[in-house]
Formats: structure tokens, sequence, C-alpha cells
């Protein structure tokens, strides 16, 4: 008989009162292929006869040590069949859906071991806790990422690794397990809410939470040892300080940090500038301490602006990065035929990168030449037309980076752009008006600085690297405020009067930009959704749609593009409908998705097999790779 893939683990002790929710809502499961382990700790109410009612060859009743919470979880792990082991808790409750789909998240994410989910609580309060997808080992640093009854992980990992509970702990013994587990294995959350937590005042959480947070506090100490090497007694007193954010001596803090930010021995796992976020968020650096810490890492960083056939705008961004000193500027040029342009580029002293074909803006992320910068080092990435107001301080990374480190849940930060002073002559003016202006509504306090949450494409940003980005929404992003702004410069010019230079552009253009001109305002205010212009003719727009239809334009509809990692077809260009997502690590995982959400067909790829799995989570068919070549 075949282990099931699912071994889901439940202790118990006394735990009569929330256990039949938690029962029913494992065994109403969608996905069947489960054993249901149930380790008790000599309960004395009706607990085990609870149990007994229910007839379900799945559960299997095991009698734990009687050595608290740690013990009876390391003793049913080794009693555990499955390929991966779930963690539930006796007055929780788990949504249908949830085991199908962290075995789908891991069957698709091969180098994550350690898979939480999103979840909210109940009975006190109904707060939504929003773990990220990509969990970094700087984030274990503030605090716990992976909520331990929400966790499914891989067992022949764990047991391979000696990853098992430390049984003197009796609480944090999770936080404990993970920050160990991050040092060989990934660890991720489904971004969706698939268990209610029962918070109440018989939770560890709220009865024990002193003791908790001195256990925590051990915890993230051992981390920045197993980081950094052995502490001493005195290194140890003052980390203590700065990771509870006590009053100290400054001066030693700040040589405390940049100690440690040179000793790190994995920057795999934590880079220099992740572990300075971390102390940064528990107790912001004064400026002239973060700029000191941080100017090596600016001095370095790439510059990256994306050419096609536009020579004035390029040669108007290269002036300011120029002006304000920056000395890396790469020209990622998308196969321009504009001869002006072609001449520029073969003088300019800085690096032109020259593609084959027109990438388009995700030049940077689809072209795998950048693959290993993109990965490991912060980066600036602009379209050329975007240009800095002249009230903008030329050390703006500075503050720009300040800010992304004290907010590792966005994996960007880029301009505001400029919108009281678009001229009447634009004719799309009242477009951009109703499009732009709605990212300026969600305004946060960052010091003596406002930001913005909303989204940045490829406008102008710094990005941290993508091995730390903490989701996987490439938009997901703040906006600085004012005096940090920058004009897009399309939306100045006049559409009437095109210049030479912008009829060849636009001649050539595949729809990079929808402010050039090229879409009507109806069709713009159509694609976004920001309601219908004044002088917007709806007989005249259907028309144009039949017409479309009628001359087989199959592509205006259903445009094949890509987002993100996301490929395939999208719906006017926006909404998903037939994808393919692949997901590179020790093997790697294509997924073929309907509507963007609903896996459909997975194949895994590793040194050995191709494994075929229907819905992500049925084999269906496996090959040896030899049988195969």
């Amino acid at each position: 008989m075949y282990p099931p893939r699912v071994s889901v683990v439940i202790p118990t002790r006394n735990s009569e009162k929330y256990l039949t929710e938690a029962l029913d809502s494992i065994l109403g499961q969608t996905f069947t292929d489960f054993e249901l382990l149930i380790v008790d700790d000599n309960s004395t109410d009706g607990t085990l006869d609870l149990i007994r009612g229910y007839e379900d060859a799945r559960i299997k009743v095991l009698k734990g040590p009687g050595k608290g919470l740690a013990a009876a979880l390391n003793f049913a792990f080794r009693e555990a069949r499955g390929e991966f082991i779930a963690r539930m808790d006796a007055d929780d409750i788990a949504e249908a859906t949830r085991l199908g789909k962290q075995v789908a998240f891991l069957d698709e994410h091969l180098d994550v071991g350690v898979c939480g989910t999103k979840f909210q609580q109940f009975m006190d309060g109904d707060a939504i806790h929003h773990h990220m997808e990509n969990v970094r080992y700087a984030d274990m640093l503030m605090g716990c990422y992976i909520a331990h009854p929400t966790a499914m992980l891989r067992r022949q990992l764990f047991v391979e690794n000696n990853l098992f509970y430390d049984e003197s702990m009796r609480f944090s013994e999770d936080y404990d397990l993970w920050t160990r587990a991050i040092r060989v294995t990934k660890l991720g959350n489904v971004q969706e809410i698939l268990l209610r937590y029962r918070r109440h005042n018989e939770s560890a959480s709220i009865a024990h939470m002193d003791e908790m947070h001195r256990l925590d506090v051990g915890v993230k100490l051992r981390m920045i040892g197993y980081l950094v090497g052995d502490l001493s007694p005195a290194d140890v007193e003052l980390v203590t300080t700065m990771l509870t954010g006590g009053s100290g001596n400054e001066a030693a803090e700040l040589d405390m940090l940049a100690k440690l930010m040179a000793s790190i021995k994995r920057p795999d796992l934590c880079s220099p500038l992740e572990l300075a976020s971390v102390f940064h968020q528990i107790k912001p650096l004064p400026q002239d301490d973060f700029v000191r810490l941080c100017k090596d890492v600016i001095r370095e960083i790439p510059i990256f602006i994306i050419s096609f056939n536009h020579l004035t705008y390029l040669q108007a961004s290269i002036a300011y990065f120029e002006q304000a000193g920056f000395k890396n500027i790469h020209i990622i040029d998308n196969a321009s035929s504009y001869p002006p342009l072609v001449e520029y580029l073969r003088a300019s002293p800085h690096r032109v990168h020259y593609m084959g074909v027109n990438y388009k803006h995700t030049v940077l992320f689809d072209s795998l030449k950048f693959k290993e910068i993109v990965d490991s080092k912060y980066f600036v990435l602009t379209d050329p037309d975007v240009l800095p107001v002249d009230e903008c301080p030329f050390e703006f990374l500075y503050a720009f980076l300040d800010v992304l480190l004290s907010h590792p849940a966005k994996n960007k930060i880029g301009f505001s752009l400029k919108l009281d002073d678009l001229p009447d002559h634009y004719e799309l003016k009242e477009n951009v008006l109703k499009w732009e202006g709605r990212f300026y509504e969600k305004v946060k306090e960052h010091g003596a600085l406002k930001i913005y949450d909303a989204p940045v494409d490829t406008t102008f940003a710094l990005y941290r690297p993508r091995k730390e980005w903490r989701t996987s929404d490439f938009f997901s992003a703040f906006r600085m405020a004012y005096p940090y702004e920058a004009r897009h410069l399309p939306w100045y010019r006049d559409l009437s009067r095109l210049t030479d230079e912008e009829l060849f552009y636009r001649s050539l253009d595949q729809g990079s930009s929808n402010w050039n001109g090229t879409m009507s305002a109806e069709q713009l205010h159509k694609k976004y959704g920001t309601g219908v212009a004044p002088d917007a003719n709806a007989d005249q727009s259907k028309d144009l749609d039949a017409q479309a239809a009628l001359t087989g334009k199959f592509s205006d509809t259903f445009q094949r593009r890509r987002v993100g990692e996301l490929r395939g077809y999208f719906l006017n260009g926006r909404w998903p409908l037939l994808n393919l997502l692949t997901v590179p690590g020790e093997s790697i995982c294509t997924t073929l998705y309907v509507f963007g959400k609903i896996p459909l067909m997975s194949k895994i790829t590793d040194s050995q097999h191709h494994t075929h799995r229907l819905f992500g989570i049925i084999p269906i068919w496996k090959k040896d790779k030899e049988d195969i070549e």
C-alpha cells in the first residue's frame, strides 16, 4: 500500500472542548490522500472518547511521551509516513481546501521545504495575519512568519537534516525549528487564508507572553550567531539591547552593527543590507549613520535605462544621472533603428546592452543576460522618459533605500509622478489624472517624509534583489512624495504637433506605452476602467470593436504577453486566461493555469525524472529522463 502524501499531526491534551470542529475540518478536506495522527499526551477529559466516536480509517491515535508539546510533535513526526507533514492544533479550523492548496504550492516550489498560509483569528478579534510569500532569513529575525498550526513541511528533508523540535523549549519551539530549517531550505506561505486560528485566554501566545518574548530573543541571538560566528558575552548583551529596541550607547550600537555586517559568513542567507534593515526597523538609524553604513552600496548600484527609438528622452535622462554623480549607468537598447539614436549609442561612454529583439519594458526580467544582477543586487530600472523635478535632491537613492529597508514587504520604491502641471493641450490629460490620481490615496509617514502605498511598473524604481522579494507581485511598491517627484515626459507634448522623432517612434511602437497617442481617449478609459470621457462616442467605439472582431484581430483582445513570472494569454492584456508559470530550483516545475489561479497541469523535471500532475496534485505520468532521451 502506498504511503499517503500527507500526514496531518494534531497534538491533544484535554482538548475535547474544541476538538470536534478541528477534526471535522480536516476530515472534510477536498484533498483526501492523508493520514491523521492524533498524539495524545495523557488526556483526562473526554478527548479520547470523542476521537473513538469517529469511524474513519485515516485516523490513528498515538500515545504521547508525556513530556510536553515539542516531545509529542517529535514523536508524531517519527511515526508519520507521508511525503509531507501538516501541523494542526486541536482548537483551530482548517478551510476545506487547505491541504490541497499547500500540496500544490510545495509541488510547484520544489526549493521550499516549509509552507504556511495566511490565517484569520477568531473569538478574540478577527485580525487577518498576512505573512509574506517568500520568507527570508532577515524576516525571521523580525519574528516568526510561519504560523505553527498552518505549517506543512517535507518530512524527508527534516529527517535527513535532523530537524526536530528542541524539547527543552516550553514555548517558541516552532520559531526555533523554522530558523534552523531556513539554513537548508526556503520557507514560504500560500497567499490565501486557509486556517481560522482560535485565540482565547488559554492560548499560549496570551497566557505566557513574557516567557515567549524572552525565548524569541534567544532564538534571534542564535540566528545572528550562526550568521556571523560566535558572539562574546559582551556582544550578546549589546545585541540583545539592539534587538529589543532598548536605550543604549548609540555609537557602540552603530559600531556593533557595522561589525556584524562585515562578519556575515552566509550572505546567501542574509545580505549585509538585509541585516541592517532588521535593526533599522527596530530602531531607525540617524540619517548620517544610515548614509555612512550604506554609501558603498549606493555607489555601486547599477542604473538601467530602457531605450527604444527615443533619443531626446534618453539624452535628458543620461544627462541627469551624470549630473547627479552616478557612474554605473547601463543603457538597454531594444533593437532601436532610429538613425540619430543609433549614432548616439555608438559614441556613448556608458555600457550599452544591444538586444536582438524588442523585449519592451520588461527586458531586464525577461532576458537571462541580466539574471545574476537582478537576483543578487539592488538596482534601479527606469524608462528613458521619466525625469525627476528640479526640487528633487540628487541624493534621492539614500531616501529610497532608507524606506525600502524599513518596509521589507515591498519589492521596490519609486518616484511619485507630478500631475498638477499637465498642459491643457495634452488631449489625454483627463485620462492620466483619473488613472494616476488613484495611486496617491494611501499615504504613510516615514519620519518627516510622506510615501504612498501604490504600484510601480518600470517607470522608475529602486529594486531589492529578486531573491529577496517577499511576494511574487511585481508591482508591490511605494512611491515617494514631494520633493521626490518626477515628470513623465510624454504627458507634456502636443500630440497634434509631433516631431520627426516621435513620428518615427509611433510608426514602430508595439504597444509598450499607452500614452503616446496611438490609443484614443475613449479606448484608454475603457481599458483602465476610468469612466467614460465626456466627449466619448459610444457608438463609434462599438463600431471599432466590431470591426476589429470581423477583421480577425484576435491579439487585440487575447494578448500574448508576460506579467512578472506569468506568461501566456491575457484578456485585453490585463486578465489572465491561459498561462504558464515556471519555477526554477533544484528541480523545475512548469504549471499551466486557467485564469492565472487554477492549476490544470504541472510538469516537474529533476535530474532523473519527468513527472506530470493533474490539477497540480494528482500524479498521472512519471518517466525516467533516460528512458525519454
